[in-house]
């Protein structure tokens, strides 16, 4: 084994051992005496990383007889922790992880051993948020949580990833992709908001759902709101949100694959963002503080509104390709705006391909305009109709203007 590549794992055991060192010797600082801080926690990182590194030259052997020494170091520390009243054994666990990913470190494994002690230090650190969740948590609340979990980590890798249907226009992993990130983005904001609070929680949902779908958010929020009519204002703000940053992911995207679409997309989706986050930080002004006071989230899983969604999307998705097909370079815009309505990136990704074989940047620009405002107008349609009334009315009207002012600067200003 190169000893360049063993002293390197030597430095990333000392580091993740350090991280998780760190937060324990916080915990002695607050709590008292504890069996392993800021020292301890690096060497036997290092030691996992050592047993690593003779395991690969000498013997795996090496590996089943370093675990004893850890084994009975472990039970002595329980030992004497829970000789008083308290009993516990974070520490010790703590101790096995760190323990574990220093062998990591010792195999190569750099990423996930300093993944795996990221997520043990944000564990560690976070006691009293998981308490207050876990204390928070209904049987109704741990059902839906076993109901998400069923819907992303066992049924989606057993929907098939290939395309079917006329022009290959469906894929069911995508399609499911979509019932998971609808039904998530309900539970995502149900533990944020158990977290961080409901108006913060909500509103952080609903900024970082928008990266992936506003479209998505805005169904989600429509639905809760017309459940939660008292969090209908909160739900408005994640909702606009998640709109206005569709904008700049759209650019990222345009930026990395055909950046020569970003100058002609300037003023027109400029625009939408400008007036979307001009109206949302209206409503987050007009929120009353008082009316939310000890709103409570209920069942985060939203199975059914997320199933309405991916079909009315598989609908969409063969409609806008007839379109394309059957109507030529007119198509294109209908097509984009049918694509529009459930969400942009691929009509995106479509016009940047065409663009790559010779379709003009500016019809290009304009056709995603199209769909941006098509998509715009499809979610102030989801909050009116489907979401509380205020919740609606707070949606309409942002959304609206913003609509009408990206297709006019498409139309009327001078592109780039």
């Amino acid at each position: 084994m190169d000893s360049t590549h063993v002293i390197l794992s030597f430095l990333v055991a000392v580091l993740l051992g350090f991280l998780i060192g760190l937060e324990r010797e916080r915990k002695r600082e607050t709590q008292g005496s504890i069996f392993a801080g800021i020292r301890t926690f690096p060497l036997i990182a290092l030691f996992g990383a050592v047993v690593g590194a003779l395991t690969q030259a000498v013997s795996p052997w090496v590996l089943v007889g370093s675990f004893l020494p850890m084994a009975v170091l472990i039970a002595l520390a329980y030992w004497r922790e829970t000789v008083g009243v308290k009993v516990g054994g974070t520490t010790q666990v703590a101790v096995l992880v760190a323990y574990g990913l220093g062998v990591l470190a010792g195999y190569g494994e750099f990423v996930p051993a300093l993944a795996g002690s990221v997520l043990t230090t944000g564990m560690l650190s976070m006691r009293t948020e998981l308490r207050r969740l876990a204390g928070g948590l209904s049987r109704e609340d741990l059902f839906a949580v076993v109901q998400f979990a069923v819907v992303s980590l066992v049924v989606l890798p057993l929907v098939p990833n290939e395309t079917f249907g006329p022009w290959g226009v469906w894929n069911p992993h995508t399609i499911w992709i979509l019932v998971v990130l609808i039904s998530g983005l309900s539970f995502v904001g149900y533990v944020a908001s158990k977290l961080i609070g409901v108006t913060r929680g909500i509103g952080w949902s609903g900024l970082l759902g928008g990266l992936a779908s506003s479209t998505a958010v805005t169904m989600s929020f429509s639905e809760r709101s017309k459940k939660q009519p008292t969090l209908s204002i909160v739900y408005a703000i994640g909702a606009l949100a998640a709109s206005a940053v569709m904008v700049p992911r759209l650019w990222v995207l345009l930026g990395v694959l055909q950046p020569k679409m970003i100058p002609p997309t300037l003023l027109s989706l400029g625009v939408l963002f400008v007036i979307t986050t001009i109206g949302g930080l209206t409503v987050l002004r007009e929120r009353n503080r008082d009316q939310i006071e000890g709103a409570r989230v209920t069942n985060p899983f939203e199975l059914r509104t997320a199933l309405q969604f991916a079909l009315l999307f598989s609908i969409i998705l063969l409609a806008a390709k007839a379109a394309q097909v059957y109507l030529g370079t007119g198509g294109l815009y209908l097509a984009s705006a049918l694509a529009g309505v459930t969400q942009l990136d691929a009509i995106t990704l479509t016009l940047i391909h065409q663009v790559g074989s010779g379709l003009d940047v500016h019809v290009a620009a304009r056709s995603l305009a199209i769909a941006a405002a098509t998509n715009s107008l499809f979610k102030a349609g989801l909050a009116v109709t489907i979401g509380a009334r205020r919740f609606g009315r707070s949606v309409l009207v942002t959304l609206l203007l913003a609509a009408v002012g990206c297709i006019a600067a498409a139309w009327l200003l001078p592109m780039p």
